[in-house]
């Protein structure tokens, strides 16, 4: 029986309420207790259900910078709580994959934004509030979770707070705020190389009759032939397991330091317990915690959440588990290991974590870890964490070779892309919680998959049934330009002069199924980002121009129909001889180029299939193609590739959304 009171996690102090809502408070109880719950000079009680949650709800109010306080007790307990600095706003939701998680700053090269450093510290807005669930994020493949994992709370926005924020999101709801002089509370739900189907609800995708792949549950049957299917697939990639091998011996480490009384004095400590990996190289970071002595004489497992990439990890100087290339999507295999009864101790325990990261994108959070007993009791700690640099790669040292992945093999049921696991986990909790609506960064995962677009259609859907909220606003990015991840060694721009022009080029297609999103449903919008991308990086730094456009499109969508916000879009061709005259719409007060030379990115072809470069002039609001080498073009390309420079938009600074006059029927080809 539940012996405790509580708001759910998703209610804490510095929280923004949803304006022009009714606000609702919700939280746990033994079954049965009175609750009473005082805000803005009303009570309101209630008595706990038999789930042990009890909910009140109050009358919806204007926003408002002046804060508040909620009051809840339990009478049977004789607790009481109360929750400060409440303001009312509006509420976003920025989710998606690793271009929403970018931070504004951070160590790691190539994962911070433009200007980061003055960014961070110009980043004092008291009237934004920010919740970030990558610090507590986790995954749930079987049901939709009751309430988030501790940890997380709403915190103003300060240099110290949004540093590790989500660049888009923060540049998002800062213009938002300067433009409508309102509270902002920003929600972070964002896991990195996330398949969509993951975000997804299990109701949703039964009720659509979808059945995608599932891996098995490591404690299946089954699971014993799937790992097998891992091991062979891996087995093809003899470089790969060369280059392991070669880091290895590169980063050999003294096994004396996982001892518990090591001396550790000299390591960094780790201040919330998110220890800092600039460099590719190996790491040792030691937890260190107190075990109560209600604990003594039982067996459990530890729960370290996820690590990316690899790890070796110890209990009390003895190692309990290893996690590396065996292992199906071990850089988000979530980490698991049995603690044998005769390694405890009472009062002090240490767990040290050797920490491979060969990318120097490797990420950990030790800030809450968790002990799970037989019995099914489960114990959640914050340890004190301290971290070393065992040894840094040294300069020339080889990029770790890349394997493509089959998706069947990426969606086991202990990593983050399993189906609706991120949904349960991340998402499920804050259906009690008013939002105004959702930013959506996503769809590397899924690049070139045609069924995407069955699942984005559903993923809107899902969303807003379970808020119950049919027109609420849904901002999609699509993704931007890019050819191939190598930030350190990054292609010359002559690699693109004379490269073959592909037909269906993967990223192209995605953002198509991005951009169809906004035929298919009120109040969606697709946001470009193709001009702002980077061809050797797939995390673009510039999130300040996308953050500021989804913020006009919001105000658009919400309060001001008048304003201009978007770009230049697709509206239809005309054959003029051996040219074609595209037309577009949303030209706002003319059409023009960003840097005043003629468009660039557009693409002419012909019956034979054959594909050129076009020569673009502007005439009015439409552009005229032609080539010399093309006589008889048939059909229009812009911007349709994987990366190309461009340069097309309307006088009020909105790039041209890319297209071709050639795309296929969605809606009637994959309906669900």
């Amino acid at each position: 029986m539940l012996n405790h009171f509580s708001f759910h996690s998703v209610f804490t102090s510095h929280m923004v309420l949803q304006r022009e809502k009714p606000i609702r408070f919700s939280g746990q109880a033994p079954m049965g207790s009175c609750i009473a719950v005082t805000f803005d000079g009303l009570t309101r009680e209630t008595t706990a259900t038999a789930a042990d949650e009890w909910v009140v709800e109050f009358p919806a109010l204007s926003a408002s910078c002046e804060p508040r306080t909620v009051t809840a007790s339990c009478k049977e307990l004789k607790q009481q709580i109360t929750l400060e600095d409440l303001l009312v706003g509006d509420v976003w939701l920025c989710s998606g994959q690793s271009n929403m998680e970018m931070p504004v700053w951070s160590e790691q090269p190539f994962w911070y934004t433009m200007n980061a450093e003055a960014e961070v510290a110009a980043a004092n807005h008291p009237l934004i509030r920010l919740y970030d669930t990558l610090t507590t994020k986790d995954i749930a493949p079987k049901e939709p979770k009751y309430d988030l994992t501790p940890g997380a709370s709403w915190k103003p926005c300060t240099p110290e707070t949004v540093a590790s924020f989500s660049a888009c999101g923060y540049f998002f709801g800062r213009q938002l705020q300067a433009d409508l002089n309102i509270p902002i509370g920003l929600i972070a739900a964002y896991w990195g190389g996330t398949d969509i189907a993951a975000w997804i609800s299990p109701d949703k995708m039964a009720r659509a009759g979808w059945e995608p792949f599932r891996c098995p549950a490591p404690s299946s049957p089954e699971w014993q032939d799937y790992n097998k299917l891992w091991t062979e697939y891996i087995q093809q990639y003899d470089e790969l397991r060369q280059w392991m091998q070669d880091f290895d011996q590169s980063c050999q480490y003294d096994t004396k330091i996982a001892a518990a009384d090591y001396d550790d004095s000299n390591w960094t400590a780790c201040p919330n317990g998110l220890p800092k990996v600039p460099y590719p190289g190996r790491y040792a970071h030691r937890l260190v915690f107190e075990l109560p002595d209600e604990t003594a004489g039982k067996e459990f497992y530890l729960e370290l959440g996820t690590i990316d990439d690899a790890d070796t990890t110890y209990f009390n100087g003895q190692q309990i588990g290893q996690t590396g290339l065996e292992t199906p999507e071990y850089w988000s295999a979530m980490r698991r290991y049995r603690v044998p009864l005769k390694l405890l101790r009472p009062g002090r325990n240490v767990v040290t974590v050797i920490h491979d990261d060969h990318f120097n994108y490797g990420q950990c959070d030790f800030g809450t870890i968790a002990l799970e007993f037989s019995g099914g009791q489960r114990l959640e700690l914050s340890p004190t964490v301290r971290s070393t640099l065992v040894r840094e790669l040294p300069k020339g040292f080889p990029t770790r070779p890349a394997i493509a992945l089959a998706n069947p093999l990426t969606r086991a049921e202990n990593g983050p892309n399993a189906p609706n696991t991120l949904y349960n986990a991340n998402v499920a909790p804050w259906i009690r919680y008013s939002i105004r609506g959702i930013i959506w960064y996503q769809g590397c995962h899924n690049c070139g998959e045609l069924s995407y677009y069955q699942l984005h259609k559903m993923l809107i859907e899902d969303w807003r049934e379970k808020w119950g909220d049919p027109l609420m606003p849904f901002l999609i990015v699509q993704l931007a330009s890019y050819e191939g991840h190598q930030p350190e060694n990054p292609l010359p721009e002559s690699y693109f002069d004379h490269r073959p022009i592909p037909e269906y080029p993967p990223y192209a297609v995605t953002r198509e199924i991005q951009a169809r999103m906004a035929d298919e449903f009120p109040n969606v919008a697709t946001i470009v980002s193709f001009d702002c991308g980077d061809h050797s990086d797939i995390h673009p730094r510039d999130k300040q121009t996308i953050g500021y456009r989804l913020a006009r499109k919001a105000e658009q969508l919400l309060f001001n129909q008048g304003i201009v916000a978007d770009g230049p879009t697709f509206a239809g061709i005309r054959m003029e001889q051996n040219k074609i005259r595209v037309f577009f719409r949303n030209c706002g007060s003319g059409l023009t180029t960003t840097d005043g030379a003629a468009p660039k990115g557009f693409i002419l072809g012909d019956r034979t299939g054959s594909l050129v470069w076009a020569d673009a002039v502007i005439e009015g609001n439409t552009v005229v193609l032609s080539h010399p080498a093309m006589p008889e073009p048939q059909r229009v390309r812009y911007a349709f590739t994987s990366y190309c420079k461009v340069n097309l938009c309307n006088r009020e600074g909105f790039a041209a959304m890319p297209f071709r006059s050639d795309a296929i029927d969605y809606a009637k080809m994959l309906a669900y």
